[in-house]
């Protein structure tokens, strides 16, 4: 009976413990996770938990009682700092060993923090549920935040701290927010959607100087030479994926990720998903690494039905959603924003796609209010055809897909 041991606590780990079960795997599984709380869900933390609107227990993956009765044996505040893939052994921190069969691991990535930011009460970052637990608590308390970076945790804070009636700085160093990932015109139009909701939205502007007070940050002189005072900092300007573990264990580390196979394999009977997967996607045809929740969550299935059922490539497409005010977003694919943007829809309206072409081929759909489009822009991303962009902007989509 083969023992699998997961380290990490997040999407891909979770989902490929209860996904094993599901598939009637019936040996030993062993989840070791560094976080204080078990498994939770990640979306929530920027949002729905952060505004108030739902409470603790809601944000759960699963109840306690839930990994008992599935015999998996959750293990907190556990980590793991070396082993041997020859011996099949991990070493914990602290002290002790754990044995494995097959090893998963879903390391995550820990937020990254600029080294001219002081170290101050009031300068956070958001990744763990406690994490989003005290910015709750501090938001409670202030008047006006600072958020460093416009990608799409911080985003998600600003249009929450609106809804929650507190002023909002966002500063983007770049011309518009998620320029290099989506092009000009949509880093445009999202950083308009915040204006319109009352966020001071400021690009091409960085911190100069910072300024504090008992151990607090109480204002910052911005490059144009402007002071704004502030009472919270929230610094989102991405991670840095944990691969730490991998290279220790001699995995093949590149592109900030793990290298894995089609399967997510990364060596025999070792597995990698989530924020430190670099997948050789057998749809895209080229080494993809992707830091969304929904990534993670599908990566856990994945690696589940490879063990469960003998490896598998993994060909679902890289797909994300993020709510903000009364718009949703959607992308699925893996594009840049120096492809070829076609638009499809009404751009004043909100209502919009744009697919992303290299050389003919779509390789990412984004998508704003207008889910539809999405699904059939991945359709079109997995047929791998030629498309003109007369096409994607006029025709019958369905028809492109068929």
């Amino acid at each position: 009976m083969r023992r699998v041991v997961i380290v990490g606590g997040g999407g891909t780990g979770d989902y490929t413990a209860f996904t094993l079960r599901k598939k009637g795997f019936d040996g030993e599984i062993t989840i070791l996770s560094a976080d204080h709380d078990r498994p939770y869900d990640r979306p929530y933390l920027s949002k729905e938990f952060l505004r108030g609107e739902i409470e603790t227990a809601k944000v759960f993956l699963h109840a306690e009682a839930d990994y008992e009765k599935e015999r998996i044996d959750l293990r907190l505040e556990q980590r793991v700092s070396g082993g041997s893939l020859r011996e099949r052994r991990l070493a914990l921190e602290g002290g002790g060993e754990v044995s494995f069969d097959v090893l998963v691991l879903g390391l995550g990535g820990t937020p990254r923090r600029l080294p001219e930011i002081p170290e101050a009460e009031n300068v956070v970052t958001l990744r763990s549920l406690r994490d989003s637990t005290a910015i709750r608590e501090a938001l409670g308390r202030s008047k006006r935040l600072l958020l460093i970076g416009a990608g799409f945790i911080g985003a998600e804070v600003a249009a929450s701290a609106r809804k929650l009636g507190k002023d909002v700085l966002l500063l983007e160093a770049a011309a518009v927010p998620l320029e290099r990932a989506l092009g000009r015109e949509v880093g445009e139009i999202y950083a308009e959607i915040h204006r319109d909701h009352g966020v001071d939205v400021r690009t091409r502007t960085t911190v100069e100087a910072w300024h504090t007070r008992g151990g607090r940050v109480t204002g910052v002189t911005l490059s144009g030479g402007k002071r704004e005072e502030v009472d919270l900092v929230l610094v989102a300007v991405g991670i840095q994926p944990n691969v730490e573990l991998p290279k220790a264990l001699g995995l093949q580390v590149e592109g900030g990720g793990v290298r894995v196979d089609q399967g997510l394999r990364a060596a025999e009977d070792v597995y990698v998903g989530g924020d430190v997967a670099l997948h050789q996607h057998p749809v895209l045809g080229r080494a993809v690494r992707v830091e969304h929740w929904e990534v993670a969550k599908g990566h856990g299935r994945g690696i589940a039905t490879s063990i469960a059922d003998g490896d598998e490539p993994y060909r679902k497409l890289p797909y994300f959603w993020s709510d903000q005010y009364d718009v949703s977003l959607e992308y699925r694919g893996q594009a840049s924003g120096d492809d070829v943007a076609v638009w499809r829809g009404d751009r004043k309206g909100r209502s919009f796609s744009v697919f992303y072409l290299r050389e003919g081929v779509v390789e990412g759909v984004l998508s704003m209010n207008d889910s539809k489009t999405n699904e059939l822009g991945g359709k079109l991303i997995e047929s791998r055809r030629t498309v003109k962009a007369a096409e994607l902007e006029s025709a019958e989509l369905a028809g492109l897909t068929s």
